[in-house]
């Protein structure tokens, strides 16, 4: 173990761990964006799931140990001959090349240096519009995990996986072109530009909280008078969500841990170091049901976490009687487990509104084979008891962040200029303000706000760029 072979071998370490590591976030998330991952790295890992952080030790960290060890192994036997050097080194930088040049690498804001005024043109600050509410609405929002349109499709996968949310978006109000777009294509991100109107990029490594510079939804029910609550199965730790809920002016934030915490019989499924669906809303039961007595208009913001990726296994969904062998069992048990929690919420608050939001599209796993042949993937979304979109045009192309101010106007409350942050209340009196999706073409939007943007950064890190 001399000092050459040392040298040799961290060299080959950081090439080798580079080309491993590029082809197991691709097989992870379908796609590799340094956006998401400069965000998760700065937010640090506490809360991932324990089968990601073993599989990436498995399929990255000691395949790269192995092979470093191998290549700088060879190079001894062989004296360190300049020509095997030479060879041993290539094969190596040709491998990382290779895995770079074949997966769907895409870059982002991070490495996209051009400036533009595109926030100080388009965004609205929520802080200066005039808002009125002739009414106050209750409001349960539910964020639904990688739950696409395309699964009540029995074509495309021989049977129908998510029959009971295919049909509240039938018998409701369901908008068909909500596409995810880059800025809001990962759970963070989207939930961002539900709560925010705003994409989430990667803006700087001192920053570990997320739009702490920005007026969140929460803020804006607490001045109108609103009790605001954040209720999700994952760790808050995990994307430092519960930090963000707070900064976007949730009064009330309960996370997986908390919820496993109080449990009597706990379950061994801790997804994300916390509760898997069926759980989360079984416990939700009781404390909704102390929020639906009070006298203090709610707005309510759930999310689920099942069928991320390739899902959890639960035995709850065994409990329930669906199979718990494939990611298709895995889905068609989190719609059953949703459509009761949202029957039993109906007749517990028969006059509240019930959203339902995508956040994504699937990413990985076993359903990818299908999907990955399905071009038009638009994302699944019911709206209940929300009269203000009779007549709208369901058709309209429109994103996350079009949601942001379309649940304030749900919640009775009349925008003026029907614009907030980047997005646009799709209500039927807003039908003539076009949403940014109908004004550009998604590839225009992405590289508008990708570009950097002093605007951008103040809202994001709540500091002046200097």
């Amino acid at each position: 173990m001399n000092k050459k072979f040392i040298k040799i071998f961290i060299s080959l370490f950081i090439i080798v761990f580079f080309a491993w590591l590029v082809k197991w976030i691709y097989g992870q998330f379908g796609r590799i964006n340094f956006d998401e991952i400069a965000i998760v790295l700065n937010s640090g890992i506490g809360g991932t799931d324990s089968q990601i952080l073993w599989a990436f030790v498995r399929k990255v960290l000691l395949r790269s140990l192995f092979y470093a060890g191998l290549g700088a192994f060879i190079c001894h036997w062989f004296k360190y001959r300049r020509n095997v050097l030479l060879l041993v080194f290539g094969c190596y930088t040709a491998f990382m090349i290779i895995q770079i040049a074949i997966r769907n690498v895409q870059f982002g804001s991070f490495f996209n240096f051009t400036k533009s005024n595109f926030y100080e043109t388009e965004y609205v600050d929520p802080q200066s519009v005039n808002i009125q509410w002739p009414q106050k609405r209750n409001v349960l929002i539910i964020a639904l995990e990688s739950i696409e349109k395309v699964y009540g499709d029995q074509e495309k996968f021989g049977e129908v996986l998510t029959p009971y949310i295919t049909e509240l978006e039938q018998k409701n109000i369901s908008f068909e072109n909500y596409h995810s777009i880059p800025g809001l294509s990962h759970t963070i991100a989207a939930i961002t530009g539900f709560v925010s109107g705003l994409p989430l990029f990667y803006t700087s490594y001192r920053n570990t909280d997320k739009m702490t510079g920005a007026y969140g939804i929460g803020k804006i029910l607490n001045r109108a008078g609103y009790q605001t609550w954040s209720i999700f199965p994952a760790s808050g730790n995990f994307s430092k969500k519960e930090s963000f809920m707070y900064h976007m002016g949730f009064d009330h934030v309960i996370d997986g841990e908390k919820i496993y915490a109080q449990l009597k019989n706990p379950p061994k499924q801790k997804p994300f170091h916390g509760v898997d669906d069926g759980v989360l809303f079984e416990w939700s039961k009781p404390v909704l049901s102390d929020i639906i007595k009070s006298k203090q208009p709610y707005f309510i913001f759930m999310e689920t976490i099942n069928t991320h990726l390739e899902g959890f296994f639960t035995d709850y969904c065994r409990n329930m009687g669906f199979k718990q062998e494939t990611t298709q069992d895995i889905t068609k048990c989190d719609d059953k487990i949703i459509y009761d929690f949202v029957k039993w919420f109906r007749a517990a608050d028969p006059t509240a509104v019930i959203i339902l939001l995508n956040d994504h599209k699937q990413h990985s796993g076993p359903l990818m084979k299908k999907l990955n042949t399905i071009s038009n993937r638009p994302l699944a979304n019911v709206f209940i008891n929300t009269p203000i979109f009779q007549g709208a045009d369901l058709h309209r192309p429109v994103s996350a962040m079009d949601f942001f101010p379309t649940m304030l106007s749900a919640a009775g409350a009349k925008i003026d200029g029907c614009k907030m942050a980047l997005g646009v209340s799709l209500d039927t009196a807003c039908q003539g303000t076009k949403t940014l999706r109908e004004r550009f073409s998604d590839q225009e939007l992405q590289s508008m706000m990708e570009q950097k943007n002093d605007l951008y950064y103040q809202l994001a890190t709540g500091k002046d760029k200097k």
